[in-house]
């Protein structure tokens, strides 16, 4: 029994017109053609199929340090650097000075720098003096300019831990872990030795004091 579909759409052979025998001859032929060139294809070429192309999966390329960040690493020629000689025998000042704007402090303190600038932070100096005998004693030094000696005392008081020894260094001072920190003008400084032994924080300490003469020779020149 014929479906609803057949008898609507079969036809017997003889009721084919020759104009429509031909253009099935012909779709039949271009099938047949699109699978033999396939089949050679894949028979002579095997890298169609199966290589990837490199280029088209690489992992993109980094994108360029930002500007600013990079700029912000610059480091200064000597007759720049602000940081006074320790005076101490085999230890030196940094060679290389990094400057940080409020803008780009985040490069430096990551996750820190929102307090800072809830002070109105303007900027960021930092070194690094090193012990010429021994690559592991090094002390940073963070000289942030605060804008202001009140914006400078309430950053230092809001980092201020209850346990902290007072030193007598700038406007105010204290020492812990062998790291020193005080104030002195719109300057707040941070002074932290990577070895925490009696030594190095007594390097620190001469360091700081170093550092708050300098501040107020400078708060002094006209």
């Amino acid at each position: 029994m014929r479906t609803f579909f057949a008898r609507r759409y079969m036809r017997r052979i003889e009721l084919v017109g020759n104009t429509e025998k031909v253009l099935g001859i012909l779709i039949l032929l271009l099938v047949a053609a699109i699978v033999v060139a396939f089949v050679l294809q894949v028979g002579t070429n095997r890298d169609y199929l199966f290589n990837v192309d490199q280029e088209a999966y690489a992992p993109a390329a980094p994108e360029p340090a930002d500007a600013e960040a990079e700029a912000a690493r610059r480091s200064t020629g000597e007759g720049e650097n602000p940081f006074p000689d320790p005076g101490l025998e085999d230890w030196r000042p940094p060679s290389r000075v990094d400057r940080f704007t409020a803008d780009n402090l985040y490069v430096k303190i990551d996750g820190r720098a929102e307090a800072y600038l809830r002070f109105h932070v303007v900027g960021l100096t930092f070194g690094m003096y090193r012990h010429e005998g021994n690559g592991e004693r090094t002390v940073d030094v963070y000289w942030y300019d605060m804008g202001t000696p009140a914006n400078a005392l309430g950053m230092y008081r809001a980092e201020e831990p209850p346990d902290a020894t007072p030193v007598a260094i700038g406007h105010a001072a204290y020492q812990v872990g062998g790291a020193v920190f005080f104030c002195k003008g719109a300057s707040y400084v941070q002074v932290f030795p990577r070895r925490t032994d009696r030594a190095d924080a007594q390097v620190s300490l001469t360091i700081a004091e170093r550092l708050a003469a300098q501040i107020e020779k400078t708060m002094d020149d006209p």
